[in-house]
């Protein structure tokens, strides 16, 4: 486990994580209500910026257990929602020429926590006083120079409540998911992806 008072991390703007190919910026419905009311756009608007993209192969239950955010039921197959790719395979909303995302202020979860992650703990880490541990993603430990051992220690008590809320809005999307996909296996609603939008336009926390 991580001694959080040895995790450095200092951004250097470099847009690694906005620019990897293989990188899909997945979304809770918290995000996706940001990005909606903040840029005032409608539902067909919302779906020109969102893929839903779909699983190719056959998800086992192990998978899905390892899954940060559960993939939702939609007329095609299970499939995740993450923001639209440019056509270098970048993300949608960043701006190459200037190296900046276009909406900082509204970016989606993933990106204001990149490169940590976190988890909840049994037992409180007596280092912290806090049930919170922060790690590194394994993206982050791949391609983000700004983990090195030249960057500054980071602010523990920052994260921690980064966590929190982090970890917070993940449980609650993980309800509304799990709602959604009951929905559909019981025949009540048919999941086209406007449906879904619909139903999370609805909600009024974000």
């Amino acid at each position: 486990m991580n001694n959080l008072k040895n995790l450095r991390f200092n951004c250097l703007r470099c847009g690694n994580c906005c620019t990897d190919k293989n990188t899909l910026v997945n979304l809770t419905y918290f995000d996706i209500l940001r990005i909606k009311n903040g840029l005032d756009l409608d539902i067909n608007e919302v779906l020109d910026i969102l893929g839903f993209f779909i699983f190719k192969e056959k998800i086992n239950h192990e998978d899905r257990k390892r899954m940060v955010i559960a993939p939702i039921e939609t007329e095609k197959g299970l499939a995740y929602i993450a923001l639209l790719k440019n056509s270098l395979g970048g993300c949608y909303f960043y701006n190459s020429e200037k190296k900046k995302c276009l909406i900082y202020d509204l970016r989606p979860m993933f990106c204001r926590t990149f490169p940590f992650s976190f988890e909840t703990l049994d037992e409180i880490k007596e280092e912290t006083n806090s049930l919170i541990n922060i790690f590194y993603t394994e993206k982050g430990k791949e391609y983000c120079p700004g983990i090195s051992n030249e960057a500054p220690l980071i602010e523990i008590d920052y994260w921690i409540e980064r966590g929190k809320k982090t970890l917070n809005e993940l449980k609650k999307n993980q309800s509304l998911i799990k709602k959604w996909n009951e929905r559909v296996k019981n025949g009540e609603i048919y999941p086209t992806a406007k449906k879904f939008l619909s139903m999370v336009f609805e909600l009024i926390e974000y």
